[in-house]
């Protein structure tokens, strides 16, 4: 009986747990009820949607804002205007070769992704670390024709080397280049804006006569990539430079440095007209003109660099040299004879070596002069 009653037990407790087992509604699945929501708000909305298949009216805003959200192209390369108004020009330091510039530069632009303004690069700075730029505007301004445009105020030395040959009628160029330092010709050009550059009326610049500025633009290719792997050929960018042509006054620098020198030849020139029997004092004539000479031209070579060839001041000393020497060849020459007794020879040689010696050195040193002038 007891057995028995143990397997009714267990009988019931199995039944009980299957039971229950079974009586447990099965889990949902997540999102399942929200799919049948779904379904039945689709069904629901389908009669809507096959209403307005034939209603152009609806779909209509919706092409526009596509047509809104599409980038604008710009084409490549973008060409950015520039202008230059030359407000000041400081100083110019021949022995340096630089110069000190004050000016304005503005570009327009079309290409919001760029900023030609930012990525100016000069590409003839002296002492760039001493170098101001000053943007007018925090970010470029939009004009009403849909341009950006900036103007950025710079001041700094600039350098390019000046050939002086013909100093003091020299003509020298003062050079401001700069170039896009992100892209290349390819993706940027410049192009002038007008007449490009403007000087200020007010400008002068002591010691020179200024000529009318230009602004070219040209290409510049490098004969290297930088070491940029991406690109294997070198790269060409778009440069502009304005070209400043200045002179010096002639007449004013001819009284200033070739007039000293003429004196000294005249003074020299005395020791021709002694008789040659004051011997001391042709003598001193001669050496006091050769000293006074190189004093001058010690002088004139502490405003200039040192160059390796020839000035046209030092080719006019060069003629004053061989004038003085000469004269105290012959000096020397006429002092022999006066001892010897010839005393009428040595007057007449003097007198001849006056003539000869002077038209040689007006000669030489007027065919120095002209060409000179001439050439620039």
């Amino acid at each position: 009986m007891p057995s028995s009653m143990s397997f009714r037990r267990w009988v019931l407790v199995l039944l009980g747990a299957l039971l229950f087992f079974v009586g447990v509604p099965a889990a949902k699945e997540p999102g399942e009820n929200e799919g049948a929501e779904g379904t039945e708000a689709t069904k629901a909305a389908a009669p809507a949607d096959e209403e307005g298949k034939g209603d152009g009216a609806a779909a209509a805003p919706e092409g526009k804002e596509e047509d809104a959200g599409e980038e604008k192209v710009f084409e490549r390369p973008e060409k950015v205007a520039v202008g230059f108004y030359l407000n000041d020009i400081q100083t110019i330091d021949l022995k340096t070769h630089s110069y000190a510039v004050d000016a304005y530069v503005w570009f327009r632009w079309k290409n919001p992704e760029l900023d030609p303004a930012t990525a100016m690069e000069f590409v003839n700075p002296s002492e760039a670390w001493g170098h101001i730029l000053t943007p007018n505007y925090e970010e470029p301004k939009l004009l009403e024709n849909g341009e950006l445009y900036q103007v950025v105020r710079f001041t700094g030395r600039f350098s390019k080397k000046l050939p002086l040959y013909n100093y003091p009628f020299d003509r020298q160029t003062l050079v401001i280049g700069f170039e896009d330092s992100v892209e290349d010709a390819s993706g940027l050009v410049y192009v002038a804006d007008g007449e490009g550059v403007t000087v200020n009326p007010a400008m002068v610049l002591p010691g020179y006569n200024v000529g009318k500025p230009e602004l070219q633009i040209s290409t510049q290719t490098y004969a290297t990539n930088f070491g940029d792997l991406d690109s294997p050929q070198a790269g060409t960018y778009s440069r502009a430079q304005v070209i400043l042509p200045i002179h010096r006054p002639p007449l004013a620098y001819a009284t200033k440095l070739l007039l000293p020198v003429l004196c000294v030849v005249v003074c020299a020139a005395l020791m021709f007209l002694l008789s040659p029997a004051f011997v001391d004092a042709r003598v001193d004539v001669g050496i006091t003109a050769l000293l006074t000479i190189v004093a001058l031209q010690m002088t004139f070579n502490q405003d200039v660099p040192d160059v390796g060839y020839l000035m046209l001041m030092d080719k006019i000393y060069l003629c004053a040299y061989i004038f003085v020497i000469s004269g105290l060849v012959v000096v020397v020459r006429s002092t022999r004879m006066h001892e010897a007794g010839r005393e009428a020879e040595a007057v007449s040689l003097h007198r001849r070596a006056m003539s000869v010696i002077v038209a040689v050195w007006a000669v030489l040193s007027g065919l120095v002069i002209i060409q000179a002038m001439m050439q620039g």
